[in-house]
């Protein structure tokens, strides 16, 4: 249900478009502490734009068609696909209505394509002097195959009356590409109602069971509303909590239903897609693969989900990782057949091979990543539980939060005040030259006592010792124990240089703010820093804000405490 308050606040959600980027503007103890629940129910009714995923799942109907996507989600970190996106701006209508009339065209083999014919329940469009019967079943057909409703007697007359002028201009061929083009550019081929078009009772209105129903579909699917739940709908079975249950388990169990908004929440959750876009020199590390690493997680996190017990604390603490598994078998195919060449060069001409020297393997060697000495037997491998602890001692996170060149320490704990522990962190002021000193002879966490400076650190204090415990990774994602420093040095002809130091780590970091004195204080590294994390109701209760912002499309508000509570007491209740 939704607000009455204002239809003015369609589309803009609670907050300001972005605002979940963050999230955390609610106090916790509003949303799970002893008062909280008094506060009244207040959904924003709202229009949520359709997302890329959703309109390029829409447009695989179109088979044959290349469409240029029209719609684009906002850059950076956080959940992306949010009520607060906004409307369509000029460029995008203009491709949404480059796109139509290419559907259009389509339909109608206007573009006189060899042994192509119109759609046959469009082709009485282009007769001379089509029936107001034949116009009206066209566009009936259009509506249900677009907008997966009928039309109703009021749109009939519009689009009749539509189709009779545009054919006065462009003939039968003008008619029928403007009625087409018409029902593809209808708002709600763009944007999903929740508006609250149902029965209006105690100040709220109820979503209509057609709002309902793409809301279920688009919640864990990029398609719309399946024949069944669009019978639901259409026959009162979508009314009750009971029955949204009943569709969504439905949903959720068909093995034949691809579900890609369950993987893409925790990919946004935890950001460690990001891998993909952190720029690495080969040099140091040529085994990185950042593509292999996200597919690894990807894996990761499916297997857990699948398990569907204790999900959260598994997330957080496993020490069970896939190593490169779509790419593994292959690599050590090539690796022993470029060893096996090597040994029979070696045979046929010793001179040549040893001139030549051993195949350079090490681009093909996945496995270092994870601090393996070999390509793994089986998978998921079972790694070191004092070295990993869960997604984010998984390279893939490791590396989508550090720098080009060296570890991020302070956005590695940003992260970890926001998505666990609920805190906030204010963005850094635009007075402020946020760089750390070029200083190679000291460590990152040397180098980052300049932001204990009285200005800084009132910010810093909040994401600097959660971060640096996650020092015993360097930016490739692997476990050491050592630190690599730049030193001064001479060299055999007495000449000034620089040369590699390794140093001692220091992984200390410490917790607050979780409201457990047992889980509260200093931690030596980041494995055990997460998995006491894991362990606290505060963490899994902040887990459950996000989950609600992701599907809602919106920050949570002091009204959803009672929906917050009552997930996060199912979530106890069914095992994790």
């Amino acid at each position: 249900s939704t607000s009455t308050a204002t239809a003015a606040r369609s589309g803009t959600g609670a907050t300001a478009p972005g605002s979940l980027r963050t999230g955390n503007h609610v106090p916790h103890h509003l949303l799970f502490g002893p008062d909280a629940g008094k506060a009244p129910l207040d959904n924003p009714p709202r229009l949520w734009r359709v997302s890329p995923f959703i309109y390029a799942e829409a447009a695989k109907a179109f088979k044959g068609l290349t469409l240029a996507q029209p719609f684009a989600l906002p850059p950076g970190d956080g959940f992306k696909d949010t009520a607060g996106v906004g409307g369509l701006d000029e460029s995008t209508t203009a491709q949404l209505m480059r796109n139509a009339e290419t559907i259009a065209d389509e339909q109608l083999a206007l573009r006189k394509a060899a042994n192509k014919k119109p759609v046959k329940e469009l082709a009485p469009l282009l007769d001379p002097a089509p029936t107001r019967a034949q116009i009206d079943a066209a566009v009936a057909f259009q509506f249900q195959f677009v907008l997966k409703r009928k039309p109703a007697a009021d749109e009939l007359k519009r689009f009749a009356e539509l189709y009779a002028s545009a054919a006065k201009l462009g003939g039968p061929e003008g008619g029928a590409r403007a009625v087409l083009v018409a029902v593809l550019m209808q708002p709600e081929a763009s944007f999903r109602s929740e508006l609250g078009l149902g029965a209006a009772a105690g100040g709220k209105r109820v979503l209509a069971p057609r709002e309902v129903a793409f809301a279920v579909a688009y919640a864990l699917t990029d398609r719309a509303p399946d024949a069944e739940l669009l019978k639901a709908a259409d026959t009162g079975k979508l009314a009750t909590p009971a029955d949204v249950s009943r569709e969504v388990a439905r949903i959720f169990a068909d093995p034949k239903a691809d579900k890609p908004r369950v993987l893409r929440f925790f990919r946004e959750y935890f950001g460690y897609g990001g891998a993909t876009e952190v720029f690495k020199d080969a040099k140091p590390f040529p085994a990185h693969n950042a593509r292999g690493l996200v597919e690894d997680t990807d894996r990761l996190v499916r297997d857990i989900v699948a398990a569907d017990k204790d999900v959260f604390v598994e997330l957080f603490t496993t020490s069970k990782s896939y190593v490169h598994h779509t790419t593994t078998e292959r690599d050590r195919k090539q690796v022993a057949d470029a060893l096996a060449k090597y040994e029979d060069d070696k045979k046929k001409d010793p001179a040549k091979a040893a001139a030549k020297g051993p195949p350079n393997l090490e681009s093909k060697r996945s496995y270092l990543a994870y601090g393996l000495s070999d390509f793994p037997a089986s998978q998921p491998v079972e790694l070191p539980k004092d070295q990993r602890a869960g997604v984010l001692t998984q390279p893939a996170w490791l590396v989508a939060n550090s720098e080009n060149f060296d570890n991020h320490a302070i956005r590695r704990g940003k992260w970890v005040r926001e998505r666990l522990l609920g805190g906030t962190v204010p963005d850094v002021p635009i007075t402020v030259d946020a760089q750390l000193p070029d200083a190679p002879h000291k460590t990152l966490r040397e180098r980052m006592e300049v932001t204990k400076q009285a200005y800084c650190w009132g910010c810093h204090k909040r994401m600097n010792p959660l971060g640096l415990a996650f020092e015993q990774f360097d930016h490739f994602g692997r476990f050491r124990t050592q630190e690599q420093v730049t030193v001064e040095a001479t060299d055999a002809k007495g000449k000034k240089t620089t040369a590699p130091k390794l140093v001692p780590l220091d992984t200390s970091g410490l917790v607050d703010g979780t409201g457990d004195p047992a889980v509260d204080g200093p931690a030596p590294n980041a494995v055990e820093m997460v998995r006491r994390l894991a362990k606290t109701d505060r963490a899994r209760q902040v887990f459950v804000r996000h989950a609600f912002r992701f599907w809602m499309g919106r920050d949570e508000n002091p009204g959803d405490a009672r929906t917050l509570m009552a997930a996060d007491q199912a979530y106890l209740k069914s095992g994790g």
